[in-house]
C-alpha cells in the first residue's frame, strides 16, 4: 500500500485530504507539529509528501529541502500545497515534484497524486 504524509496546519485541510486518500487506497498520517519533522518523515518512509508551504512556526520549504537533501528520502516524492501566488516559482526553487493551488478542485487533486505517487 502507498504511503502518504500531510504535512498541514490547518486540520480541516487535513481531514478532507484524508477522506479522500483513503478512499482511494492510500495509507494516510497526517503531522501538524513541525517540531521533529525529520524523525516523522524518516520513521514513516513515505512515497508522497502533501507539504503546506506556510506553516505556524515552520516553512515548508525548510521541510522539502530536508526531504530532498537526504540520501535515504531522495526518492520520495513532495507535492506542494498552497495558495501562495508564486507557488510555481516556490516549487523549482525547493526542486519539490509538484504543487496545488489551494482551494483545489478533487479531481484534479486525486490525478496530481496519482500522477506523482511512487
Amino acid at each position: 500500500m502507498k504511503k502518504i504524509l500531510i504535512i498541514e496546519d490547518d486540520q480541516d485541510i487535513v481531514d478532507l485530504t484524508i477522506i479522500l486518500l483513503e478512499r482511494e487506497g492510500y495509507e494516510v498520517h497526517s503531522f501538524t507539529n513541525f517540531l521533529g519533522f525529520e524523525n516523522v518523515v524518516n520513521d514513516y518512509n513515505p512515497n508522497l509528501v502533501l507539504l503546506d508551504l506556510n506553516l505556524r512556526g515552520c516553512h515548508g520549504k525548510e521541510i522539502c529541502q530536508y526531504i530532498k537533501g537526504q540520501d535515504h528520502l531522495k526518492q520520495t516524492k513532495v507535492m506542494l500545497m498552497s495558495a501562495n501566488p508564486d507557488i510555481k516559482t516556490v516549487k523549482e526553487e525547493v526542486a519539490a515534484d509538484a504543487f496545488i493551488n489551494k482551494p483545489f478542485n478533487v479531481t484534479d487533486f486525486l490525478q496530481k497524486i496519482r500522477t506523482n505517487i511512487n
